[in-house]
């Protein structure tokens, strides 16, 4: 039963957004909505209340329905539901004429209309039905209510309200606190902090994923892995604060050049860079990889750079009629990077 109840109410899942609070808010309303009206038919039905029994009848028979609107429709049913909920509570009021505790359940509504709907919209909506409420409730004061007990729900009912505002203004709040917190946790974990570019980490997990999607709607896949020439030596020279101005040059540069919405660039580490970018063919991959090694040969002259930089390249295509693993497919791209500054650096070498 227990894990019945948490799959239904998708209490296993991962917090994404406030929409998820909204979510599981919405299948209770439906699970609440069918046992109370279940319990109130069957005691009504016991104790021969007529009336009652028939309202509670025609309300479930209507909340079945709603179940099974089609399309769109359908993600407003625990809406259309709830308000049904907040209409049963209205008619079981008049008919009872507000006795036995029966405007106690517009507690309930207030809270899931409040969960639901959020603290501001479901202030308005709150608002309007307990006025209709004190309304029927007040009618019935001549006979059924006295106007002290009418006087002590109307200010019961007016601090629910007021606590169910506060409480759910608190949570939401809270809730996006949490998200965003969530949001940059997850970005720390997959970026580099000195460029702002992808970290290893996200490298690992992206790569197989852009593999298997490149082969499944065959298209080529470029991987490029980029090094900066002789950075060692460079960062000997003038120290490591000018060399990390030089990465973060670098950095920028490959933003630029890459902004297509599915480029990705990394920082492997040190010096290395990787790029994935979907091609149209060799020559468009191999163009891209060239625009970026000249346009690095003049970065000097934007950048404070102590000296002219420039880059080598190993260019991977990978295509789906290629059976190769991920491990394989970076450590050919990193052989083509060596295989560029073995001849010379400031070099592209593209895959044969």
């Amino acid at each position: 039963m227990k894990a019945w109840f948490t799959t239904y109410l998708q209490l296993d899942k991962d917090i994404e957004s406030n929409f998820y609070r909204k979510k599981v808010t919405s299948k209770f309303i439906l699970l609440l909505s069918f046992i109370i009206l279940s319990t109130l038919m069957i005691g009504n039905f016991i104790y021969s209340n007529t009336a009652i029994f028939y309202v509670n009848l025609c309300l479930f028979i209507t909340m079945s329905v709603i179940l099974f609107l089609p399309g769109k429709l359908r993600k407003y049913a625990s809406h259309i539901v709830l308000h049904f909920m907040g209409l049963g509570v209205l008619l079981v009021v008049y008919f009872n004429h507000g006795r036995e505790y029966t405007p106690i359940w517009y507690f309930l509504y207030i809270f899931l209309v409040m969960s639901l709907y959020g603290h501001k919209v479901g202030l308005r909506i709150s608002l309007a039905f307990l006025t209709i409420l004190l309304i029927e409730l007040f009618s019935f004061t001549s006979s059924t209510v006295t106007m002290m007990e009418f006087v002590r729900f109307t200010m019961v009912a007016c601090f629910t309200l007021f606590f169910a505002y506060l409480a759910e203004m608190l949570i939401s709040r809270t809730f996006e606190k949490l998200i965003t917190a969530k949001s940059q946790l997850e970005k720390l974990t997959k970026t580099d902090a000195l460029t702002g570019l992808f970290n290893r980490r996200h490298f690992d997990e992206v790569l197989p994923q852009q593999m298997s999607r490149a082969n499944r709607s065959h298209e080529l896949l470029a991987l490029a892995i980029i090094d900066i020439d002789h950075f060692k030596s460079y960062n000997d020279t003038f120290g490591h604060p000018a060399g990390d101005v030089a990465l973060v040059a670098l950095a920028n540069l490959l933003k630029v050049q890459m902004k297509r919405g599915n480029d990705a660039v990394f920082r492997l580490g040190g010096e290395e860079f990787a790029l994935l970018y979907q091609a149209k063919n060799e020559q468009s991959a191999l163009i891209l990889i060239e625009d970026i090694r000249v346009a690095v040969e003049s970065l000097q002259q934007y950048c404070e750079l102590e000296k002219k930089i420039t880059i080598s390249a190993g260019l991977l295509l990978i295509d789906s009629q290629q059976n190769i693993s991920v491990e394989s497919a970076y450590e050919l791209a990193d052989k083509l990077l060596y295989q560029a500054k073995n001849s010379g650096r400031n070099k592209v070498v593209i895959s044969k």
